[in-house]
């Protein structure tokens, strides 16, 4: 009976950790979005010296609109919380540069946590593995 407790046991926290590795990858894919988004607001920003006056901007899923830039030196940046500030380019850019940097730290503490609990998992598998043959021995012995 120790072994069926002990498997239960290994099964439980296998799940566990199963669904946390499910939740963090989720998390990494999300943040990795979010990442290659701040690089292109930040190309964005790079480029509006060098277009015209007239410009598309997107205003969601596949949809755009023609506009005017009309002060090429601000931009507006949402400071969190749906607070937008009128920034100059240069500070407009180290904020996002900033949050870029932020995400990257998270990203690679996730990519940690996912390692940690994909070894975890490593080991516990043949653990259970030999848990269940011990189990199936004594059913058939």
């Amino acid at each position: 009976m120790t072994n069926e407790k002990e498997l239960q046991e290994k099964l439980l926290i296998y799940r566990t950790l199963e669904a946390r590795l499910e939740v963090l990858t989720r998390q990494r894919d999300l943040i990795s979005s979010k990442i290659i988004e701040l690089v292109s607001t930040m190309s964005s920003i790079d480029e509006i010296d060098k277009t015209p006056e007239n410009i598309l901007f997107k205003l969601g899923s596949e949809a755009f609109a023609q506009g005017n830039v009309t002060d090429k030196n601000k931009i507006l940046v949402e400071i969190g919380a749906g607070i937008v500030l009128e920034k100059s380019l240069v500070d407009g850019k180290e904020i996002l540069n900033k949050r870029k940097t932020e995400m990257e730290n998270a990203l690679k503490e996730i990519q940690n946590n996912i390692s940690q609990i994909s070894n975890a998992m490593n080991q516990l598998a043949p653990e259970i593995n030999e848990l269940i043959r011990q189990s199936e021995k004594q059913v058939v012995g």
